[in-house]
């Protein structure tokens, strides 16, 4: 039997709204069936293929991967992956998922992978977006998507949805049981085992916006503007948990004495709806992952 061989599988994630569509080509992101626009949408890094030798037969796409080399270690390999293979020129922190070994999960070789996620900003995203084997964006939840599952079905009954599935609070009925998104219908979003990969790594995220956590250091990314409206907080909150949360409870939860937030200087210049420009927000300077314990600024990324 021959040896197994061992990659590193990387779930990259970003934030894209629909209005800034004009940053990045759209043949290279994928909403998925819908027609409608997404609004805000959390995305997940794809490629066509992660080697010429092995593409596709089902045209699907798949996350970034590669061999670990034979003089490093995993975490090396991951970092080198996301900086030297995609060619994402911040840093990048990244916490491992788990480890896919099911000896069929790709035909032809035994390939485990070990897989890891983390979060980037689109501006540090855009550059190789159609770069190297066709970088692209998958939607993995959107303000539109959340908004037709709630028109479906009840959000209160799950434990965060997604396109790549989601999973029902536990009763005396059921347990935390995994479920399809409708709009798949049981077919896959990515290729190989991929699919699973993301639900597990998006799982992981969702744990930013839990309890007391700041959430912007934990994902080590602004994720929004300098400057932001509340509404603009809260649909990131409701997308990366797959969500709705009140209006009051979240304003309540994130202006409080030690909140992570602080009203801005700047004035909101365009406005996204009619009467009184909107109070902005930026982050403080010991929630902002751009900048020091001091307050200073870091050098870009860092």
């Amino acid at each position: 039997m021959n040896e197994s061989k061992i990659v590193v599988t990387v779930a990259l994630f970003t934030v894209l709204e629909d209005v800034n569509l004009f940053m990045v080509p759209s043949s290279l992101v994928s909403i998925g069936s819908s027609t409608e626009k997404f609004g805000m949408g959390l995305f997940a890094i794809t490629r066509r293929s992660n080697s010429e030798a092995h593409q596709s037969e089902t045209g699907l796409k798949v996350l970034p991967s590669m061999a670990v080399g034979s003089n490093e270690s995993v975490d090396q390999s991951a970092q080198r992956l996301v900086t030297q293979e995609l060619g994402i020129q911040v840093p990048v922190r990244l916490r491992q998922t788990r480890i896919f070994d099911d000896p069929n999960r790709q035909s032809g070789e035994r390939v485990i992978s070990i897989t890891y996620w983390g979060f980037v900003n689109l501006e540090n995203i855009a550059p190789v977006l159609g770069g190297k084997d066709q970088v692209g964006l998958e939607l993995v939840n959107g303000s539109a998507f959340l908004d037709s599952w709630a028109r479906t079905g009840d959000l209160a009954d799950f434990d965060g949805v997604s396109r790549f599935g989601g999973r029902y609070k536990p009763n005396s009925k059921r347990g935390h049981e995994r479920i399809d998104a409708p709009e798949t219908d049981g077919r896959k979003i990515l290729d190989i085992d991929h699919d699973d990969m993301v639900f597990n790594s998006w799982r992981r995220l969702r744990y930013a916006f839990g309890g007391q956590l700041d959430p912007f250091r934990y994902l080590a990314a602004t994720a929004l503007p300098e400057a932001f409206r509340l509404s603009d907080l809260k649909e990131l909150q409701d997308v990366c948990r797959g969500e709705r949360s009140q209006v009051d409870q979240f304003r309540r939860s994130v202006l409080s004495e030690d909140s992570f937030i602080a009203q801005s200087l700047e004035k909101e210049l365009k406005q996204k709806r009619p009467g009184k420009p909107a109070v902005l927000y930026s982050l403080q300077d010991w929630a902002d992952p751009s900048k020091d314990q001091d307050g200073k600024d870091l050098l870009p990324g860092v």
